[in-house]
Protein backbone atom coordinates (compact mmCIF):
# COMPACT_ATOMS: atom_id res chain seq x y z
CA UNK A 1 0.00 0.00 0.00
CA UNK A 2 2.81 2.23 0.84
CA UNK A 3 3.51 2.74 -3.13
CA UNK A 4 -0.36 3.71 -3.17
CA UNK A 5 -0.30 6.62 -0.44
CA UNK A 6 0.96 9.53 -2.99
CA UNK A 7 -1.76 8.78 -5.13
CA UNK A 8 -4.55 8.36 -2.66
CA UNK A 9 -3.58 11.42 -0.93
CA UNK A 10 -3.80 13.41 -4.17
CA UNK A 11 -7.11 11.89 -5.10
CA UNK A 12 -8.01 12.81 -1.51
CA UNK A 13 -7.41 16.43 -2.07
CA UNK A 14 -8.75 16.26 -5.36
CA UNK A 15 -12.24 15.46 -3.03
CA UNK A 16 -12.29 19.37 -1.42
CA UNK A 17 -13.25 20.78 -4.90
CA UNK A 18 -16.40 18.97 -5.33
CA UNK A 19 -19.59 20.79 -4.52
CA UNK A 20 -22.33 19.21 -7.18
CA UNK A 21 -23.94 15.68 -7.84
CA UNK A 22 -22.64 16.42 -11.29
CA UNK A 23 -18.61 17.12 -10.26
CA UNK A 24 -18.89 13.94 -7.64
CA UNK A 25 -19.96 11.53 -10.69
CA UNK A 26 -17.40 13.25 -13.25
CA UNK A 27 -14.62 12.82 -10.75
CA UNK A 28 -15.55 8.73 -9.82
CA UNK A 29 -15.33 8.09 -13.75
CA UNK A 30 -11.85 10.11 -14.13
CA UNK A 31 -9.74 10.82 -11.08
CA UNK A 32 -11.03 7.57 -8.96
CA UNK A 33 -9.85 4.97 -11.72
CA UNK A 34 -6.90 5.95 -10.79
CA UNK A 35 -6.89 4.38 -7.63
CA UNK A 36 -9.86 2.30 -7.65
CA UNK A 37 -10.85 1.05 -11.25
CA UNK A 38 -14.68 -0.16 -11.78
CA UNK A 39 -17.26 0.23 -14.65
CA UNK A 40 -20.14 1.27 -12.77
CA UNK A 41 -20.83 2.85 -10.10
CA UNK A 42 -23.78 4.30 -7.87
CA UNK A 43 -24.36 5.50 -3.96
CA UNK A 44 -27.11 7.38 -2.34
CA UNK A 45 -28.38 8.28 1.11
CA UNK A 46 -31.04 5.80 2.39
CA UNK A 47 -33.53 5.62 5.12
CA UNK A 48 -33.51 2.48 6.84
CA UNK A 49 -36.96 0.09 7.95
CA UNK A 50 -37.28 -2.87 9.28
CA UNK A 51 -39.00 -4.28 6.11
CA UNK A 52 -35.73 -2.73 3.53
CA UNK A 53 -34.94 0.82 2.65
CA UNK A 54 -35.55 3.98 0.83
CA UNK A 55 -33.27 5.69 -1.15
CA UNK A 56 -33.54 9.85 -0.42
CA UNK A 57 -31.01 10.40 -3.51
CA UNK A 58 -29.08 8.64 -5.97
CA UNK A 59 -26.58 9.04 -8.33
CA UNK A 60 -24.80 6.48 -10.62
CA UNK A 61 -22.35 5.99 -13.60
CA UNK A 62 -22.96 3.46 -15.99
CA UNK A 63 -25.60 2.20 -13.95
CA UNK A 64 -28.79 -0.12 -14.63
CA UNK A 65 -31.54 1.59 -13.51
CA UNK A 66 -34.01 -1.29 -14.40
CA UNK A 67 -32.07 -3.06 -11.94
CA UNK A 68 -32.95 -0.74 -9.12
CA UNK A 69 -36.57 -1.02 -9.96
CA UNK A 70 -36.32 -4.78 -9.54
CA UNK A 71 -35.27 -4.42 -5.82
CA UNK A 72 -38.46 -2.61 -5.35
CA UNK A 73 -41.07 -4.64 -2.92
CA UNK A 74 -44.98 -4.03 -3.25
CA UNK A 75 -44.61 -1.63 -0.03
CA UNK A 76 -42.52 0.75 -1.87
CA UNK A 77 -39.33 0.11 0.02
CA UNK A 78 -36.03 -1.88 -1.74
CA UNK A 79 -34.22 -5.16 -0.90
CA UNK A 80 -31.25 -5.52 -1.69
CA UNK A 81 -29.13 -8.72 -0.57
CA UNK A 82 -25.27 -7.10 -0.14
CA UNK A 83 -27.11 -3.63 1.65
CA UNK A 84 -28.90 -6.20 3.81
CA UNK A 85 -25.56 -7.77 4.77
CA UNK A 86 -23.30 -4.49 4.90
CA UNK A 87 -26.40 -3.03 7.48
CA UNK A 88 -25.82 -6.35 9.88
CA UNK A 89 -22.46 -5.95 10.19
CA UNK A 90 -21.28 -2.21 8.85
CA UNK A 91 -18.11 -3.93 7.30
CA UNK A 92 -16.48 -3.75 3.75
CA UNK A 93 -18.95 -5.84 0.88
CA UNK A 94 -16.34 -8.10 -1.77
CA UNK A 95 -18.31 -10.56 -3.76
CA UNK A 96 -16.47 -11.50 -7.17
CA UNK A 97 -18.63 -12.74 -9.82
CA UNK A 98 -17.74 -16.17 -9.92
CA UNK A 99 -18.46 -16.92 -6.13
CA UNK A 100 -21.72 -15.41 -6.30
CA UNK A 101 -23.47 -18.74 -6.54
CA UNK A 102 -21.69 -20.12 -3.26
CA UNK A 103 -22.91 -17.34 -1.30
CA UNK A 104 -25.92 -17.28 1.01
CA UNK A 105 -27.60 -14.66 -0.78
CA UNK A 106 -31.60 -14.46 -1.53
CA UNK A 107 -31.99 -16.18 -5.11
CA UNK A 108 -34.59 -13.88 -6.34
CA UNK A 109 -31.93 -10.64 -5.33
CA UNK A 110 -28.98 -13.21 -6.76
CA UNK A 111 -31.06 -13.61 -10.45
CA UNK A 112 -31.98 -9.60 -10.88
CA UNK A 113 -28.24 -9.08 -10.31
CA UNK A 114 -26.65 -11.76 -12.84
CA UNK A 115 -28.77 -10.82 -15.27
CA UNK A 116 -27.64 -6.60 -14.43
CA UNK A 117 -24.21 -7.35 -15.79
CA UNK A 118 -22.66 -5.98 -12.70
CA UNK A 119 -20.45 -8.52 -12.53
CA UNK A 120 -19.01 -8.04 -8.93
CA UNK A 121 -19.23 -5.97 -5.86
CA UNK A 122 -17.38 -3.63 -3.81
CA UNK A 123 -19.84 -1.93 -1.66
CA UNK A 124 -19.46 -0.06 1.87
CA UNK A 125 -21.57 2.73 3.60
CA UNK A 126 -21.51 5.28 6.63
CA UNK A 127 -24.28 4.69 9.51
CA UNK A 128 -25.39 7.70 11.08
CA UNK A 129 -25.26 7.78 15.06
CA UNK A 130 -29.59 7.46 15.03
CA UNK A 131 -29.16 4.13 12.59
CA UNK A 132 -32.54 5.51 10.77
CA UNK A 133 -29.86 6.79 7.99
CA UNK A 134 -27.04 5.46 5.74
CA UNK A 135 -24.71 6.59 3.13
CA UNK A 136 -23.77 3.61 0.34
CA UNK A 137 -21.13 3.29 -2.00
CA UNK A 138 -21.44 0.25 -4.45
CA UNK A 139 -19.03 -0.63 -6.99
CA UNK A 140 -19.05 -3.20 -9.65
CA UNK A 141 -17.34 -4.50 -13.03
CA UNK A 142 -14.24 -4.11 -11.24
CA UNK A 143 -11.14 -5.89 -13.26
CA UNK A 144 -9.25 -8.87 -11.98
CA UNK A 145 -9.93 -11.01 -8.42
CA UNK A 146 -11.31 -9.06 -5.38
CA UNK A 147 -9.40 -8.97 -1.94
CA UNK A 148 -7.74 -7.19 0.77
CA UNK A 149 -6.61 -4.72 -1.07
CA UNK A 150 -10.01 -3.48 -2.42
CA UNK A 151 -11.03 -3.74 0.93
CA UNK A 152 -8.93 -1.62 2.52
CA UNK A 153 -9.24 0.88 0.13
CA UNK A 154 -12.95 1.26 0.67
CA UNK A 155 -12.57 1.71 4.31
CA UNK A 156 -10.26 4.94 3.40
CA UNK A 157 -11.94 6.24 0.73
CA UNK A 158 -16.06 5.86 1.82
CA UNK A 159 -15.84 8.25 4.60
CA UNK A 160 -14.41 10.94 2.58
CA UNK A 161 -16.90 10.02 0.06
CA UNK A 162 -19.55 10.11 2.57
CA UNK A 163 -18.23 13.88 3.17
CA UNK A 164 -18.56 14.79 -0.25
CA UNK A 165 -22.50 13.38 -0.36
CA UNK A 166 -23.38 15.42 2.64
CA UNK A 167 -21.72 18.56 1.04
CA UNK A 168 -23.68 17.75 -2.53
CA UNK A 169 -26.75 18.05 -0.28
CA UNK A 170 -26.37 20.69 1.75
CA UNK A 171 -25.42 22.87 -1.72
CA UNK A 172 -28.35 21.76 -3.27
CA UNK A 173 -30.45 22.20 -0.72
CA UNK A 174 -28.98 25.70 0.33
CA UNK A 175 -29.55 26.68 -3.28
CA UNK A 176 -33.05 25.98 -3.92
CA UNK A 177 -35.76 28.96 -3.70
CA UNK A 178 -37.86 27.17 -1.38
CA UNK A 179 -35.37 26.73 1.53
CA UNK A 180 -37.39 28.47 3.74
CA UNK A 181 -40.51 26.62 3.43
CA UNK A 182 -38.58 23.67 3.33
CA UNK A 183 -37.45 24.33 6.97
CA UNK A 184 -40.58 24.99 8.57
CA UNK A 185 -41.95 21.25 8.01
CA UNK A 186 -40.00 18.70 10.19
CA UNK A 187 -38.31 15.67 9.09
CA UNK A 188 -41.09 13.31 10.02
CA UNK A 189 -43.43 15.87 7.87
CA UNK A 190 -41.34 15.59 4.94
CA UNK A 191 -41.04 12.15 5.14
CA UNK A 192 -45.08 11.79 5.09
CA UNK A 193 -45.45 13.79 2.70
CA UNK A 194 -42.45 12.00 0.30
CA UNK A 195 -44.35 8.82 0.65
CA UNK A 196 -47.90 11.06 0.16
CA UNK A 197 -46.67 12.40 -2.90
CA UNK A 198 -45.40 8.71 -3.76
CA UNK A 199 -49.15 7.60 -3.71
CA UNK A 200 -49.01 5.86 -0.33
CA UNK A 201 -52.43 5.85 1.60
CA UNK A 202 -51.99 6.92 5.32
CA UNK A 203 -52.16 2.94 6.78
CA UNK A 204 -49.52 2.25 3.92
CA UNK A 205 -46.92 4.98 5.60
CA UNK A 206 -47.88 4.10 9.14
CA UNK A 207 -46.76 0.59 8.24
CA UNK A 208 -43.58 1.83 6.26
CA UNK A 209 -42.71 3.98 8.92
CA UNK A 210 -44.12 1.52 11.65
CA UNK A 211 -45.90 4.33 13.75
CA UNK A 212 -49.83 4.63 14.18
CA UNK A 213 -52.49 5.70 11.09
CA UNK A 214 -53.46 8.82 13.24
CA UNK A 215 -49.38 10.11 13.51
CA UNK A 216 -49.51 9.71 9.77
CA UNK A 217 -52.52 11.92 9.70
CA UNK A 218 -51.67 14.15 12.17
CA UNK A 219 -48.33 14.97 10.71
CA UNK A 220 -50.09 15.45 7.14
CA UNK A 221 -52.84 17.85 9.09
CA UNK A 222 -49.93 19.59 10.16
CA UNK A 223 -47.69 20.05 6.84
CA UNK A 224 -51.21 21.40 5.20
CA UNK A 225 -51.69 24.48 7.11
CA UNK A 226 -47.66 24.97 6.75
CA UNK A 227 -47.96 24.66 3.19
CA UNK A 228 -51.31 26.68 3.38
CA UNK A 229 -53.25 24.10 1.16
CA UNK A 230 -56.80 22.52 2.21
CA UNK A 231 -56.17 18.94 0.60
CA UNK A 232 -52.89 16.53 0.38
CA UNK A 233 -53.75 16.86 -3.74
CA UNK A 234 -52.65 20.29 -3.23
CA UNK A 235 -49.94 19.53 -0.96
CA UNK A 236 -48.22 17.30 -3.38
CA UNK A 237 -49.02 19.69 -6.14
CA UNK A 238 -47.07 22.26 -4.02
CA UNK A 239 -44.37 19.73 -2.93
CA UNK A 240 -43.46 18.64 -6.08
CA UNK A 241 -43.46 22.13 -7.55
CA UNK A 242 -41.04 23.57 -4.99
CA UNK A 243 -38.75 20.47 -4.89
CA UNK A 244 -39.69 20.05 -1.44
CA UNK A 245 -39.70 16.32 -1.57
CA UNK A 246 -37.16 14.00 -3.33
CA UNK A 247 -37.67 11.88 -6.58
CA UNK A 248 -38.40 8.59 -5.07
CA UNK A 249 -38.20 7.18 -8.27
CA UNK A 250 -34.18 7.32 -9.78
CA UNK A 251 -34.79 8.35 -13.62
CA UNK A 252 -33.22 6.87 -16.36
CA UNK A 253 -30.13 9.07 -16.14
CA UNK A 254 -29.27 8.05 -12.48
CA UNK A 255 -28.73 12.55 -12.64
CA UNK A 256 -27.80 15.09 -10.87
CA UNK A 257 -28.41 15.90 -7.38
Amino acid sequence: MDSLDPALIELLLSLDSITTGTEFRAWTSRELQTVFPHGAFVCGLLRIHPSGIAPLKIIGANFPTEYIQKLKQPNGLFYSAVIQSWLLCEEVQLIDGGALSHKNLDPLWLKHFKASGLQNIAAHGVMDYSRQHASYFSFHQIPGSLGELHRLKLRILVPHLHTVLLRVMHKNRGATPTNRTDRKLTTRELEVLTWVCDGKTSTEIAAILGIARNTVRNQMQSTLIKLRVNTRSQAVAKALKKGLVPNRQPDSRLGDF
